[in-house]
């Protein structure tokens, strides 16, 4: 298999340097060019959860006209608001029989690349895997966690076995899926109550888990979007609360996403994450003022870089 990853920042680098010690042929992309310049000249370095620290030889670019063509598998994890643009970076290279499997954050991101491709070539999951890009070539790897699969709206097909199997030959903890939407959503709690916080306090996710101030903030703004997740159709109980917090335990050496982009002077997912469940609570009457305050706070921040 020939797979493509599409955005290879902190989580697609990972991703992609497990799946090259299987038989797949791996491709990393970035727009990223000091990143993917010394993965191309020195391998990917990646501190690993134990402390020791593996190289990982991988074919990497940031000009299109390297890509390769026809990929079996193109693995989507740009940011949720550069979907459309690298989807038409890259369009070119891929055949009618390229499967798209997004793993990004937030909602919306397989139906924006159903519009370019067709519903039929789309896979969507989440991965709950923790990666930080420390610089150029260099990423540690900050937790492990399920990677889940499934055909949007339908039923566990065989491709999506194919890809699961993949996965696990690559050492990924990965899981198919029938509920593969709500799994999306159930991503989107652990986004909310750990990105916008630490990207706001320069803090790690474990920080989130054991101090009591930090935890409450999550506690709120998880709260919140659990009442927004059971208006659109995806009833969640409360634990989801506890649940977003073991994960900010299970990954506490790492910087979340959102953090990350903000060290970087980056912009940030905040309108797929808080944001999303603003907007949403405001269709359906739901008041959402903790993440409303979270995503004007991360706005500010990003505006004064």
């Amino acid at each position: 298999m020939k797979i493509l990853i599409v955005g290879a920042g902190a989580i697609g680098s990972l991703i992609g340097a497990r799946l090259s010690k299987t038989s797949a042929s791996v491709f990393l992309f970035s727009t990223d060019r000091a990143h993917m310049e010394a993965v191309r000249r020195g391998g990917l370095k990646i501190e690993e959860l134990d402390g020791t620290t593996g190289n990982y030889e991988l074919s990497a670019c940031f000009e299109t006209e390297r890509l390769p063509r026809n990929p079996d598998l193109a693995l989507v994890l740009v940011k949720s608001y550069a979907t459309m643009e690298a989807l038409s970076l890259v369009r070119g290279v891929c055949s009618s029989a390229t499967v798209f499997l997004t793993l990004q954050n937030g909602t919306g991101n397989w139906e924006r690349i159903a519009e370019v491709v067709g519903k039929e070539a789309v896979l969507a999951g989440s991965t709950a895997q923790g990666s930080t890009l420390l610089g150029p070539g260099l990423i540690r790897h900050g937790g492990n966690g399920a990677t889940c699969i499934g055909e949007p709206g339908g039923a566990v097909s065989d491709r999506v076995e194919r890809v699961v199997e993949l996965f696990r030959q690559a050492g990924l903890v990965a899981e198919p899926s029938d509920q593969v939407e709500r799994l999306i959503w159930e991503k989107l709690m652990v986004n909310v109550g750990i990105n916008a916080i630490t990207a706001l306090t320069g803090i790690r996710n474990g920080v989130i888990a054991r101090m009591e101030e930090a935890s409450g903030l999550c506690r709120a703004a998880v709260c919140e979007a659990v009442q927004v997740a059971g208006a659109k159709g995806f009833p969640m109980g409360m634990d989801m609360v506890e649940r977003v917090l073991s994960v900010a335990g299970a990954t506490a050496r790492n910087r979340s996403s959102m953090g990350q982009d903000v060290d970087r002077k980056k912009r940030t997912e905040i309108d797929a994450i808080n944001g999303a469940i603003v907007r949403f609570g405001k269709e359906a009457g739901i008041s959402t003022p903790v993440n409303e305050t979270l995503t004007s706070l991360v706005k500010v921040l990003e505006a004064n870089y």
